[in-house]
């Protein structure tokens, strides 16, 4: 056998392995191993300053998306007789009661809260997570059905947390009635941030997450790369408050520190030392509800 005969066997091996490398990856991400509604429930009133509360539905129920998926929601009640509403999207692999936390802060500005798995979490039917493709769609369903149900005079504000930032600060590209969006700890550039976890999982080469974007088109309809959050920013006019932890290890602060700096409308900043992933809440409950009302009444 010759020696280019040799070149291209192991050229063969190495294309190969590489897309079943980078089919792994993309699988991995698609379809992660989810949290259950119980445990996130447990994992959240178990913080120190959640600790003997309780956060009881007025009503729990569903709101059917765009293309018929069905969502599953609560609406918690603080003041009937306010106007002020929130929807506040979690983050990957969690739950709707990864909101609880930040239930407990709107509470205290007067606000009624709407929680809801996203696509393919909690409660929901289990399908592909596409990080904010079509979730972004759903929160649409979700802020129509809010009107709906609540009459068309309503403050209606959004806040997401990590994927639920990416999918919140995706869905502006629509133009949704909304007074404003608290975007914790969300991406930018989807594929950026999996670049470095292609390195810090996989000990692989963040170039790998590339490939896999390519393969995540072509086996389940969409490209990692097309994520881009960001993306909905050059032309928004609805207010952004971006808060994200300075010691980050999943998603980056630099992701929000360029969205800031990309958005056109007005928008803040604020970052919190030493906080890792979506912890800027825990690492200082008082400056986060400092921000959050002082935030809130610029916007509204």
């Amino acid at each position: 056998m010759g020696a280019l005969h040799i070149l291209l066997i192991i050229v063969i091996v190495l294309v190969v392995l590489l897309f079943l490398v980078s089919v792994g990856l993309c699988t991995y991400a698609v379809f992660p191993k989810r949290f259950g509604l119980e445990e996130t429930r447990k994992i959240e009133l178990g913080k120190p300053y959640l600790k003997g509360m309780d956060f009881p539905a007025k009503e729990t129920y569903t709101v059917r998306s765009y293309d018929d998926y069905v969502l599953h929601a609560e609406y918690i009640e603080t003041d009937p007789q306010s106007k002020k509403f929130v929807i506040i999207s979690h983050g990957y692999t969690y739950t709707r009661y990864g909101s609880y936390k930040y239930v407990y802060l709107f509470q205290k500005l007067g606000f009624n809260c709407i929680i809801y798995d996203d696509r393919g979490h909690g409660e929901n039917k289990r399908c592909r997570c596409m990080f904010g493709i079509r979730e972004s769609k759903d929160l649409l369903a979700m802020i129509d059905d809010t009107y709906k149900r609540f009459g068309d005079d309503i403050l209606l504000g959004l806040h997401g947390e990590s994927m639920g930032s990416g999918l919140s600060l995706m869905a502006l590209q629509y133009k949704p009635k909304v007074k404003f969006l608290v975007a914790d700890c969300g991406y930018g550039r989807l594929l950026e941030v999996l670049c470095g976890k292609v390195k810090e999982i996989f000990h692989l080469p963040g170039f790998f997450a590339y490939p896999a974007s390519w393969v995540c088109r072509i086996l389940y309809g969409f490209s990692l790369a097309k994520v881009s959050p960001e993306e909905s920013l050059y032309d928004n006019e609805i207010p952004v408050c971006f808060i994200h932890g300075e010691d980050d290890n999943f998603i980056p602060c630099s992701q929000s520190q360029r969205m800031y700096k990309i958005n056109k409308g007005y928008s803040e900043l604020h970052t919190f030392p030493k906080a890792d992933h979506a912890q800027s809440l825990d690492s200082d409950v008082e400056r986060y509800e400092d921000i959050l009302r002082d935030f809130v009444a610029k916007v509204l």
